[in-house]
Order: C-alpha cells, then sequence, then structure tokens
C-alpha cells in the first residue's frame, strides 16, 4: 500500500475537479483532510505521461491523468 492511499480512505484511484494541479490537490484535500499535506510533501507528478518534480501550477485538461508519487528513501 503506498505512502497516499490510506489518506485517500484506501482508494487507489480517485477523481477530482480543477485547472491546475493544485486545485487538484485542493480538492482531494476538502475530500480527504491531510492528503493534501502529503501530497505537497515533496510528491512528484506524473502527468499524462511526464514527471514534473513542482506540479503545482501545471495546467490540466479534464482528461488529463495525475499520479502522485511520494517520495523515495533509501541508501
Amino acid at each position: 500500500m503506498t505512502q497516499h492511499r490510506p489518506l485517500a480512505g484506501g482508494e487507489a484511484v480517485v477523481e477530482a475537479d480543477g485547472v491546475t494541479v493544485g486545485q487538484i490537490i485542493d480538492d482531494l484535500d476538502r475530500r480527504f483532510p491531510g492528503l493534501g499535506d502529503a501530497l505537497r510533501a515533496g510528491s512528484s507528478a506524473g502527468i499524462d505521461g511526464e514527471i514534473h518534480a513542482e506540479p503545482e501550477f501545471v495546467r490540466v485538461q479534464p482528461d488529463t491523468v495525475v499520479y502522485f508519487v511520494a517520495p523515495l528513501t533509501g541508501g
């Protein structure tokens, strides 16, 4: 299970509204309190197959697919 999934009520896929990734994060945080902070804490986003390290202001279309990737650690 990913780090974000428990904050999203166990859901692996959810739909959200917004014109930018930041607005999508805000929408998700309204529905799943605490998820917005987790997504903003260093997560990258795959947006229609392109990775963005700082996705907050990336504009999206209604059919855009966004994947959030939690920061990786290791050594």
